[in-house]
């Protein structure tokens, strides 16, 4: 029987929650007993007997309510329930009148988790009126256990108060009815709610406990969200608030109810929004929420560190000087032959402005050039096709000249591997040049593996010189 006493007090805490500031009604169930006549600390549902009462609960707001209580009952208890004890042949039987004030605490109110039921703890304080009659003389045989007499002959308090807390659910019929259950202990800090205390244990104070079904009625202004604000003067009646805001909530706790907040979620004195900088734009529509800048600017300061005419956020190159039509970033001459990269057929490699910025068969008639590549890979990258383009439009416009294409590998792997990898970078190369309008009488490629190494060491910066296509351009 000891086993279901705390199912049976977790299952009987079932009572309705609050739509309305009042709810009325009865309690039925029963009280038990735990002390000198029970041998083990949890009590035992044996000497349970009937109690009943009345409740009145007023509801403050969506998480507490205040609850009065009154009921009346009885507690017994006997040795010749237990085997251990039948010999000491004690038993007693109390009447109670209990008178409570409890606050229960709604960990998820119905009317705000969208359902009938929700669980809560109460807990309280009260008056207890007891009147305990003790059996102490019925044993068969023998004399009376040790402390009958200290027992029969005690003096002690028959109106205590009584500290009375348990857990609950609450349950929803209706707007007006509520069905339900309670349970909870209590302790009046006296040994002699069963009349005994020297012939049993004068070291443990006795427990009394009550669980039982509920009956409310609830009346009273209509109070939808349940926090404490009557739903005709309720601006936001499905939505539990503060009496300050006429019952609206204030998430964010800057003083702005939520449906007036833009921010409901971030405190801020700009309409409900935060603005870090004080410009006037609140930070989430602010693009640069720290410096300030006009609104139409987005918030943004009218920044520019280089002094070319283009704003900071609008210039690519904020420390470098350059015109609005390349986003303010400057004019790029790759080769340094004066001529600005856009404007130059050749942007790699130097040439004069009559050429379009190619070279001119005067001077130097030899040029050489340079590809790396990544380990066993023949890809061009972007840079190189540039060198290429600007290679191929020299070959076009001087129909004389012509190109030695040299493919070279590191000394990793076989020298046969070695050798068609040199020999497919150089054919790439070669490709490439015939796609720009290059003709083949132009050029020449081969491979030589790494017969030919840049750098004769074994670390990798030797290796990374030694991956390479020689492009040697012969002008005349």
């Amino acid at each position: 029987m000891n086993r279901l006493l705390l199912p049976l007090l977790i299952f009987s805490t079932i009572t309705l929650s609050g739509q309305r500031q009042w709810e009325g009604g009865i309690l039925l169930g029963g009280n038990f007993y735990q002390g000198d006549l029970t041998p083990s600390i949890t009590g035992t549902l044996q000497g349970a007997r009937p109690a009943y009462g009345l409740l009145l609960r007023r509801n403050l707001g969506p998480h507490f309510s205040l609850r009065a209580n009154a009921f009346r009952g009885k507690l017994s208890g006997d040795d010749a329930y237990f085997s251990d004890y039948s010999g000491r042949a004690l038993s007693f039987s109390t009447d109670i009148t209990e008178l409570s004030l409890l606050l229960e605490w709604r960990i998820s109110p119905s009317v705000l988790a969208g359902s009938r039921l929700s669980p809560y703890f109460f807990a309280g304080g009260g008056f207890l009126k007891m009147a305990p009659r003790a059996n102490l003389l019925n044993q068969q045989t023998g004399p009376p256990p040790a402390g009958v007499k200290e027992d029969a002959q005690a003096v002690y308090a028959k109106s205590r108060f009584t500290l009375p807390f348990g857990f609950g659910l609450e349950y929803s019929l209706n707007e007006q009815w509520a069905l339900g259950a309670e349970g909870g202990l209590r302790t009046a800090f006296t040994d002699y709610l069963d009349g005994i205390s020297f012939a049993g244990n004068p070291q443990k104070k006795d427990w009394y406990g009550f669980a039982g079904l509920s009956l409310a009625y609830r009346w009273g202004a209509r109070d939808q969200d349940g926090d404490g604000i009557a739903d005709s003067k309720d601006h936001c009646p499905t939505q539990a608030g503060k009496a300050s805001h006429s019952g609206c909530p204030d998430s964010d706790g800057d003083g702005l109810a939520d449906r007036d907040d833009d921010c409901p979620l971030l405190a801020g004195a700009l309409k409900g929004c935060p603005d870090s900088d004080g410009d006037g734009v609140s930070d989430p529509a602010d693009q640069c929420p720290e410096l300030p800048g006009p609104p139409f600017r987005a918030g943004c300061p009218s920044l520019d560190s280089d002094g070319d005419g283009v704003p900071d956020e609008e210039d690519r190159c904020p420390q470098q000087i350059g015109p609005a039509s390349r986003q303010g970033c400057p004019l790029l001459d790759s080769d340094q032959d004066g001529i600005a990269d856009e404007r130059d057929q050749c942007p790699l490699i130097p040439g004069s402005s009559t050429n379009y910025g190619c070279p001119e068969v005067v001077g130097e008639t030899e040029t050489n050039y340079r590809l790396f590549f990544e380990t066993n890979s023949a890809r061009l990258n972007n840079q190189q096709g540039l060198l290429l383009n600007s290679l191929a439009a020299v070959l076009i416009r001087l129909p004389s000249a012509s190109l030695l294409i040299k493919g070279h590998a590191d000394e990793q792997g076989t020298a046969t591997d070695n050798q068609e990898l040199s020999l497919h970078r150089a054919r790439i190369c070669y490709e490439y040049l015939l796609q720009r309008g290059v003709l083949p009488r132009q050029m020449h490629y081969d491979g030589y593996g790494e017969v030919y190494p840049l750098a004769p060491d074994d670390s990798e910066a030797a290796h990374r010189l030694n991956r390479r296509v020689e492009l040697e351009l012969q002008l005349q």
